[in-house]
This record gives structure tokens, sequence and C-alpha cells, in this order.
């Protein structure tokens, strides 16, 4: 086969130039009609071309319908409607980023300067000169304030003692079990702030402790979620207790409550964390405590906060009830 291959291929390829030669002298007018469609072609394109715009020309046509576009949205501006749905009461309020405002200024600021369309959540950012790395320095508490921003605080008890679990559906618990919450907890699929357990049933978390470890909802001593009573752990943890805890910064985050409560309601609760706060420092730390206080909206920009404004007006709260309870024990019975 590979011998016939050469001269087999040759007489092929003869056969196809003989059969091409035929047809152009059977149908010579096929060749002429391609070559003159071509000449067509080309001049066609070459009249386009000629006809096609400069690209200076280009660019004054594209800045007149620029200007045009310009023209007729300033008009539109310069005329508003009355279906708009901004508002000078809606827009941001003005304010000074390294200016330090009194604590009742800045809550109202805070207040009028948030233009979100739901109640947004009032929050406080307390600066504390505490070192992260020092565990007896860190701020790690549940807090509960006079008015409390949590209507209804969900709590879990892990266990499975029927005992605790009778203590536990008398105290009202919202979720009561163990491998059911296990399950939950390994989906992430639960929905409770505080999970209670006693020193037995603990140790059956372990598997989930690097979910609810970075959370801070592993029940332990310092917190009180780890106990014996549970009946009375849930009912103080019900009543809208908060977690409270620093971050590497250095810095405490917490809800004081939301848009629609009073400018008062927000200041107590401000004035007790400024309170509980001061209270929880280390004998260790003997330069200035407080670094400094920003107050701010869910959508709001932060405000910063005159340290001495607050802490001049919890100086005079305690006055005051210092006064209060001399007169009451000064009356007589």
């Amino acid at each position: 086969m590979q011998l016939l291959k050469g001269p087999l291929w040759s007489l092929i390829t003869t056969a196809q130039r003989k059969s091409r030669v035929l047809d152009f002298k059977r149908f010579p007018d096929q060749n002429l009609f391609t070559q003159t469609q071509l000449e067509v072609n080309e001049e066609e394109t070459f009249k386009v071309r000629q006809n096609q715009p400069t690209v200076e020309q280009a660019n004054s046509v594209v800045d007149e319908t620029s200007l045009d576009e310009r023209t007729k949205t300033k008009s539109r501006n310069s005329h508003p409607t009355t279906h708009s749905n901004h508002s000078e009461s809606n827009l941001k309020l003005a304010y000074d980023k390294n200016q330090q405002y009194d604590v009742e200024t800045a809550l109202g600021m805070v207040k009028e300067s948030s233009n979100a369309g739901f109640d947004e959540t009032i929050e406080a950012c307390f600066s504390l000169n505490i070192d992260d790395r020092k565990p007896e320095q860190r701020i790690k508490d549940k807090i509960l304030y006079p008015v409390s921003p949590i209507k209804h605080t969900l709590v879990a008890v892990f266990t499975k003692d029927p005992q605790e679990i009778e203590a536990a559906q008398e105290a009202k618990a919202d979720y009561i079990g163990y491998e059911e919450l296990l399950e939950r907890i390994k989906k992430r699929r639960f929905k409770f702030y505080w999970l209670v357990s006693t020193p037995s049933s603990v140790k059956g978390l372990s598997s989930v402790s690097k979910i609810l470890g970075p959370r801070g909802m592993m029940p332990t001593e310092k917190m009180g979620t780890l106990t014996v009573d549970i009946d009375l752990t849930v009912r103080e943890l019900k009543k809208g207790y908060l977690r409270i805890e620093n971050d590497p910064d250095s810095n405490v985050h917490s809800v004081l409550g939301k848009k629609s409560w009073s400018t008062e309601s927000l200041l107590t609760n401000c004035c007790y964390l400024y309170e509980f706060l001061s209270s929880k420092k280390h004998r260790t730390i003997k330069k200035n405590y407080f670094m400094g206080l920003t107050l701010s909206s869910t959508m709001g920009p932060g405000i910063r906060v005159d340290l001495n404004s607050i802490r001049d007006l919890v100086n005079k709260n305690q006055q005051d009830k210092t006064k209060h309870s001399s007169t009451e024990i000064s009356m007589p019975a």
C-alpha cells in the first residue's frame, strides 16, 4: 500500500485539476461574476469610509449631547416636584468630628442624624485604658440596665437530668434539651441569647465549643451561666441581662436603647454603664481609666462625648441618691 500511495495520490490530484479546468471552460462567466462582485464591494466600502465622520467631529457631537443632558438635569433639580421623598428634616445633621459634645446634646444629635426607615439602635462605645493581654483587666460580665433594651430574652438549658429539666420548665426556659440542642448548635440554627448548664452536663458541649466560644455563649462561672441552681439563674437572665465584653482594641460596645426612646431613658442607661465599668476597674490600673466615649446609631455617624460631662452627671446623681436616703432615715417612723 505504501508503494501505491504515491502514484494513486498523483492520479487523484491530476483528475481534480482537470475537472477545475473543464468547469472554467464550461462556465466562464462564473469567475467574472465573482471578480466584478469583489470590485463592487470594494467601491461600496470606500464610499462608506468617505462618509464616516472624523474623531474630532464625533467628539463635538458627544459634547453637545452631554451638554443638553446636563441642562435638562439642572432644570429638573431647580424645579423639584411635590413627590420627592427627601425633605429638609431627613438631611443628616452637620457636626464636627473632632469636637466633643455634652452627653445630652450628643444623644439628641444621634437621634436627629438617624434617618433610616426603621427604629434604629443607639449604641455606646467606651474606650478604656486596659491591656487585653492581662486577664485581670479584661471586661467580661453581664449587665442589667434600669431600662432594659431587650423585651424578651431567650434562654436555653443544656441538661438531661429530669430534676433539672423540671426546674427549667418552672423557670419558663425557652429551650430545654441535650441532643436536640447539640444538633441545633452544630447546624448553627439556634436563636437563644443565653445558654445555661450544670457542671455535670457541660462536658457534652466540648464538641461545639468552637461555635459557642467566639460568640461568648459558652457557660462559665464568671458569667453565672454554669451553675447548680438552674431555676434562679434562668429567672435572673430572663429579666433582660446583656453580655458585655471588651474587644482586642480595649473598646466596650453596648446597646443603650432605641431611637424611639426618650432622651432621659437613654441618658440613665449611659450613666449606669459608666458606673458599671468604673466598678470593674482593676487596682493595677493607676492612670486614666476612661479614654473616650462615642455614641452612634445603627446607620448614623459616631459623635464624640466629653467625659467630664458624664462624670459630673454621675456624681450629681450619686449625691442626689445620698441626700434622698439620708432624708428617709431622718424621717420619724
